[in-house]
């Protein structure tokens, strides 16, 4: 049944839960007026009893032998046979019946009721003969000084007639009633999912090559308005997501042929004429510069690559901020002396994080290699840590030629370099900033960038 109910459309399942839900509707609705109309014909009929039992018991009276009579005579000066409205019968305390007024003469009863139980008052039903069905009311009464039991009838034909005409009636009007509203709810279920049926038409004609097509989305307020929003921007990033893939493949593409075209051209050059050994080992060392450089490259994208995986998970650990800059510091100092230049350590103990250590020190890594690069030669780099409230901030500054305005918001992009031709020749791949800010981003922090043209820069790492 669960298969069967899974492989009907969403159309379909909405026609049929409106078309049950709707049928138990109507079925408490027609049980409860079921009841409740039974209840008022009872009600009705129990306060015809009491009055009958008024007027039956003010009519009664004892001869002088102390015999009970019925003062009410029928028109022939007897009691009558003729089917009058009040049925009842008289009995003494001691079970005994004494009278009885029926619309039948006793022979032709065909079953006899027993003495009445009790000495309250009650109510209850029975079957005299096959569909005679009466009400019945026993209560105590007095006749002269004479307690009694008195038993009223009252004849339910018309009350259950009634009912079952509104049995009939209901029975009748159910499966029309619950057709019309499975119509119903089929057309309101077609014209609600209209939306969806035009959202999946749209979708089947979204390819690779079609990226920027979106979803109709005629009422952005109701909830398949807001699911068509949702995968719309869901395209959206997926549309960036294809276009920075292609750069990035075009970018990586162009990169790796630089090197491997300068292996080789230098390879092909040494191979076309005689040379002695020093020339031959100059050779074969520029192709290991650019083998290394290559070699460089690929590292870098492999890094990225491993950044971008979700399943690349963090190695959190509680480490001191300020060791790990310090030893960033006189891991860099070596390639600073190289041009003169001064890297100037600030780093308390003390400063507590949670964070990935490796991803850390690549970053840092990667910022301050970019600071001594593009730093003059007998500058000074500046490096420290501190805690700023709840955050712990890093800043990495440098007396180099600073970065333009419009070039700040896209160094972190990857392969990107503000001065192309500068930049390669100094071996930079455009890979190490796009490194950081993954780095970083991925422990939840921030990388900030001031600077001024011609007067520097400041990167700042920000970790809470």
């Amino acid at each position: 049944m669960r298969s069967w109910w899974r492989r009907r459309s969403f159309k379909v399942r909405l026609t049929l839960w409106y078309a049950l839900i709707t049928a138990l509707v109507l079925g408490v609705f027609a049980l409860t007026a079921y009841e409740t109309v039974e209840h008022r014909l009872e009600a009705e009929i129990d306060r015809q009893l009491r009055i009958d039992f008024d007027l039956v018991e003010a009519q009664l009276d004892t001869d002088a032998a102390g015999q009970i009579h019925w003062q009410v005579r029928g028109a022939h000066g007897d009691e009558g046979f003729a089917r009058l409205s009040a049925w009842f019968e008289v009995w003494s305390e001691d079970g005994k019946l004494i009278l009885r007024h029926w619309p039948v003469p006793d022979s032709a009863i065909q079953s006899s009721l027993p003495p009445p139980a009790g000495r309250t008052l009650r109510f209850y039903e029975v079957e005299l003969e096959p569909d005679l069905h009466v009400r019945l009311m026993e209560r105590p009464a007095r006749v002269q000084e004479t307690g009694v039991r008195m038993r009223m009838f009252r004849d339910e034909s018309d009350m259950r007639r009634t009912l079952r005409e509104i049995v009939e009636v209901f029975l009748l009007a159910l499966p029309f009633a619950v057709a019309v509203a499975s119509l119903g709810g089929y057309l309101m279920a077609q014209r609600s999912l209209r939306p969806v049926a035009a959202m999946v038409e749209q979708a089947r004609k979204i390819t690779m090559e079609s990226l920027a097509a979106r979803l109709p989305n005629p009422n952005p307020m109701d909830e398949f308005g807001r699911l068509a929003t949702v995968f719309n921007a869901t395209l959206q990033r997926l549309e960036s997501s294809f276009v920075e893939l292609k750069r990035f493949t075009a970018d990586a593409s162009h990169e790796l042929r630089t090197p491997l075209t300068a292996l080789r051209t230098v390879g092909e050059v040494a191979l076309r004429r005689e040379r002695d050994a020093d020339a031959l080992r100059n050779t074969i060392g520029s192709m290991l510069e650019e083998a290394q450089r290559l070699d460089e490259l690929i590292a870098s994208l492999l890094t990225l690559a491993r950044l971008e995986s979700d399943n690349a998970a963090l190695a959190r650990k509680r480490i001191d901020l300020g060791a790990s800059v310090r030893e960033v510091g006189d891991t860099m100092a070596v390639l600073a002396a190289e041009k003169d230049q001064s890297l100037e350590i600030s780093a308390p103990d003390g400063i507590v994080i949670e964070a990935d250590p490796v991803l850390l020190r690549q970053a840092l890594l990667n910022i301050v290699h970019n600071a001594i690069r593009h730093s003059p030669r007998s500058t000074r780099i500046g490096l420290s840590a501190a805690r700023e409230g709840n955050e712990v901030s890093i800043a990495i500054s440098d007396q180099g030629p600073g970065i333009a305005p419009e070039h700040r918001a896209r160094i972190f992009d990857r392969f990107y370099r503000i001065d192309r031709g500068r930049a390669r020749a100094q071996g930079s791949h455009g890979l190490g900033l796009a490194i950081a800010k993954w780095s970083i981003e991925r422990q939840g922090g921030r990388i900030e960038v001031a600077s001024a043209q011609g007067g520097g820069s400041t990167f700042r790492i920000l970790l809470s």
